[in-house]
């Protein structure tokens, strides 16, 4: 086991005073069995002073893939803590029950897949089968990488059009990567488009498209500027890095920035604001906000994870929809708004989030691509 950190060593010393709330008191007992590795109860309180030291002496020299990940607070009096390797999950409010499994079969995660739509309507559905130059328009080659990466290179300039335009599309249970050809980089989530010139060349600026969510490294160039248009606001920038979510299922659209600087204005113009690193801009319906964020839970999907901070269950399960390409139906008496905090990896099959998820009390049925929610006592 690693050395402590700060935060690890405070929670334990808290622990050994007295001083945890019940949620870092169930954390810390996790700790404590995953050392001991029996499922020997944690020693009553008039030991309490044993179990730091045995904790971390009692674990494995080699066995890092369980180094927990601590502790953000949770505010709920009643919370469970569910550990897994793939990943940790905090459920608030709830009370723990004994996991069911109601999945009929798995479901697999996204794939890294798209359809490229090219200026002459010519649809090119880019499988893991297909690489290589896929198609030369206006002056530039469009090339799948070994990677898996969409990639445009302008080959002859002097024969660019400006009005050549291609669309790169995700569907639900899809992602994908592509470099425009000016540099910049684009990360495209599931059930997502991104509509852009062939060439910037000859453009006062770079204009693209988008719907659904989308994580950018814009390239530099101060006299091109930057933009990306969405349903109801267009983003301005020189070069930087930032994630725009605007999902039509969603209720809000928000724009988080990560490195860099970025002009975000309404459709019709009504309010502008710059946004700072670690801003995040929401816009809900005509009103624009501003706040300081955890940008990681805003790009979290494209590092492979999901990321939950006090998420209702009808916005997580939106996600896990998107990208594992299935429907979601509640039953009566399911509390939608119910929230969870913790992170799981995108990369593994539906059952491990599911799993996770009925130890809240909630117990899922998986019958073809639908998702039945109900609770437990049902």
């Amino acid at each position: 086991m690693d050395k402590l950190d700060e935060k690890q060593e405070e929670l334990l010393r808290k622990y050994q005073d007295g001083t945890c709330s019940p949620e870092e008191t169930v954390a810390v007992r996790y700790l404590y069995n995953l050392a001991s590795a029996s499922t020997e109860e944690v020693p009553a309180r008039e030991n309490d002073e044993q179990v730091g030291a045995e904790i971390w002496s009692r674990l494995p020299a080699g066995k890092k893939s369980h180094r927990l990940t601590i502790f953000r607070a949770i505010s709920a009096a009643a919370a469970v803590i569910i550990m897994m390797g793939t990943g940790y999950l905090w459920v608030q409010n709830k009370t723990a029950v004994p996991n069911e499994q109601q999945v009929h079969h798995d479901i697999a995660p996204g794939k890294n897949s798209a359809t490229l739509t090219l200026a002459n309507g010519k649809k090119i559905v880019l499988t893991s089968d297909v690489k290589g130059e896929l198609a030369t328009e206006s002056g530039v080659s469009i090339t799948k990488a070994a990677d898996g990466q969409l990639i445009y290179e302008i080959k002859d300039q002097q024969n660019s059009d400006p009005k050549a335009v291609n669309q790169l599309s995700t569907s639900r249970g899809e992602s994908y990567q592509l470099r425009l050809p000016d540099g910049t980089m684009v990360w495209l989530n599931a059930a997502s488009s991104i509509t852009y010139p062939v060439s910037f060349s000859n453009a006062s600026s770079r204009e693209v498209k988008l719907a659904g969510e989308a994580y950018f490294e814009v390239a530099k160039d101060k006299k091109h500027p930057f933009l990306v248009t969405t349903i109801q606001q267009q983003i301005r920038v020189l070069g930087t890095e930032f994630n725009v979510n605007a999902y039509p299922d969603e209720p809000e659209i928000k724009t988080t920035l990560l490195e860099g600087a970025i002009k975000l204005s309404l459709e019709e113009g009504s309010q502008n604001r710059i946004l700072k690193p670690g801003e995040q801009a929401t816009l809900a319906g005509t009103q624009l906000s501003v706040s300081t964020v955890d940008v990681e839970q805003a790009i979290d999907w494209k590092n492979g994870d999901f990321v939950f901070q006090s998420e209702p269950l009808t916005s997580l399960m939106r996600r896990v929809s998107r990208w594992y390409n299935v429907s979601v139906i509640y039953a009566n008496g399911v509390d939608k708004e119910g929230t969870f905090t913790g992170k799981v990896s995108r990369n593994q099959p539906v059952s491990v989030l599911l799993k996770a998820l009925q130890s809240a009390g909630l117990k899922f049925e998986v019958i073809g691509n639908k998702i039945i929610v109900k609770n437990q006592s049902t």
